[in-house]
């Protein structure tokens, strides 16, 4: 009778080691997957967010920053030595010119009002003699009754219907007072909303979704279909849980996120809309991806189980065999192979990276790296110096030979950044659209003017393939003082501005007058 122990068997506790891995193993996928499907959540949920604030900082407030910008001068320049008077009254035709080249400027406005404090007024461009302009009385048109609200800053307009036109329209405008304190009258912008949002229609967002700009009421003052300007696209109840500065909720009734980003001159909101279906679906997908490849592990653990169990039941058969017949010669080499096979996926992590933090068209490294760095710098309290810098008449290589020609051009003038810095262990970030920034060590403050100098020779003595083409950047050069970022790079963006106003095609230091 053949005598059978549990305890010379091996088979046995093999096969319940494998299962209590393959238990374990499942239940650490479970749990890996439901956390993995909450942290694409959030993934998508930051990608959204930083769509949002770039739409609303790389577009709408650049856009509103440079009307903004010339209001104030163009209000300066009329409040000297009765130059409203003139320009309405004196001479009306030649104040005309005056107002269209002011127009011309600004390609979002679609029309200009001068008017003093009588009523007396002058818009740009003319208005034909009618009986109906003949009635027309700029006192009752709100940017002239709310002039002795407004302060030093600019203002805007609830949505209006224009007199001349019945369309609705949205003005910013700026009283026009005298060095005395004495009020002259009120230079109003008509904001051409339609070309606004056209420009709307050429952005592309990260995941499927509507993007628009609504009032604080929640009607729409911008929007890629210019046919829902005005309608009221958010519910007031949402609009109220949208507090100042940036963040995202949900609607449960629609089941919608809203992302958002909120502006307090004006006070509009931008928002990015989008179903939660939508983002379900992609979670979805992405936990499925990680499902399938768990599933395949654990059969792989299973087939790997049944082959151990065999292999070591062959190789005791063996060791039987060579005990009873003595053939030593044929006594398998009992090997201690352990199976351990280590992926190193470092090159992958290193492209990821990458990808994470380097502009894709340009080489440089994109905004979310310059916000950690500029982050590390000042946290860490060490002296640093920034540049900016805006490539000179950018819109004008676009618009005259294509976006083909904007993005060689933008390369090639990242390119000329990158071989001048990298020598100095300088990163160069690409900071907007045709904007740069520069950061320079505490041990190149001294240099930082004469490197950066460099770069802008070396960009305006290049030759281009295209014809007639030429050129240069302007830039603004600060350093760290340990105020506020936002404060700090205010003052570097203004260096810029004077660069360009003063000429274009030169750097100017935060410290020059």
């Amino acid at each position: 009778m053949a005598l059978k122990s549990r305890k010379l068997s091996f088979t046995t506790p093999i096969m319940v080691s494998f299962s209590g891995i393959l238990l374990s193993f499942v239940l650490i996928a479970v749990f890996i997957t439901f956390t993995q499907r909450s942290d694409f959540l959030e993934d998508y949920h930051k990608i959204n967010r930083n769509f949002t604030h770039n739409l609303a900082v790389n577009y709408t407030e650049s856009i509103l920053r440079e009307n903004d910008y010339i209001l104030a001068h163009a209000v300066t320049f009329f409040s000297r030595n009765n130059q409203l008077d003139n320009t309405i009254n004196g001479d009306p035709e030649k104040g005309l010119q005056l107002l269209m080249q002011l127009q011309n400027l600004m390609p979002m406005v679609s029309s200009i009002s001068l008017a003093d404090t009588a009523g007396h007024y002058l818009r740009a461009p003319e208005v034909l003699s009618t009986n109906k302009s003949a009635t027309f009385d700029a006192r009752t048109r709100p940017w002239f009754i709310a002039q002795a609200e407004t302060s030093s800053f600019s203002r805007y307009t609830s949505p209006y219907i224009d007199y001349f036109l019945k369309h609705p329209t949205i003005t910013i405008y700026k009283p026009v007072i005298s060095p005395g304190g004495r009020l002259k009258g009120t230079l109003a912008f008509h904001l051409d909303l339609t070309s606004m949002s056209y420009t709307l229609r050429q952005m592309v967002a990260p995941v499927q979704g509507e993007f628009y700009i609504v009032e604080r009421d929640g009607k729409v003052v911008l929007h890629p279909d210019s046919g829902m300007l005005f309608k009221r696209h958010v519910s007031e109840k949402l609009m109220e849980q949208m507090t100042s500065g940036e963040g995202h909720i949900y609607d449960k009734k629609t089941r919608t996120w809203y992302y958002y980003y909120s502006f307090t001159n004006p006070d509009w909101f931008v928002i990015y809309q989008v179903s939660g279906a939508t983002l379900n679906e992609l979670t979805r997908h992405e936990t499925t991806i990680i499902g399938w490849g768990f599933s395949l592990a654990a059969i792989i653990i299973i087939l790997f189980g049944l082959y151990l169990r065999h292999a070591s039941s062959t190789i005791l058969m063996n060791i039987i065999n060579a005990i009873k017949t003595g053939d030593v010669s044929r006594t398998p080499r009992l090997e201690a192979m352990l199976s351990h096979t280590i992926q190193s996926n470092k090159e992958r992590e290193m492209a990821y990276v990458r990808q994470a933090t380097h502009d894709a068209l340009t080489g440089c490294k994109n905004r979310r790296a310059f916000d950690s760095d500029i982050a590390e710098l000042m946290n860490n309290h060490q002296p640093f110096a920034l540049a900016l810098v805006d490539i000179d008449n950018f819109k004008s290589i676009n618009d005259t030979l294509g976006h083909l020609s904007g993005d060689i051009v933008l390369r090639n003038v990242a390119r000329e950044g990158l071989q001048v810095m990298q020598p100095h262990n300088i990163s160069v970030y690409r900071y907007g659209g045709e904007e740069f920034a520069v950061i320079f060590p505490a041990e190149l403050l001294n240099s930082a003017s004469a490197i950066l100098e460099g770069w802008r020779i070396a960009v305006e003595k290049r030759i281009w393939r295209e014809e007639n083409l030429h050129v240069t950047f302007s830039a603004g050069l600060g350093e760290w003082q340990f105020e506020p970022l936002e404060q700090f790079v205010g003052s570097v963006d203004s260096a810029l501005y004077r660069a360009k106003q003063q000429g274009k095609n030169q750097i100017l230091n935060t410290s020059d007058s």
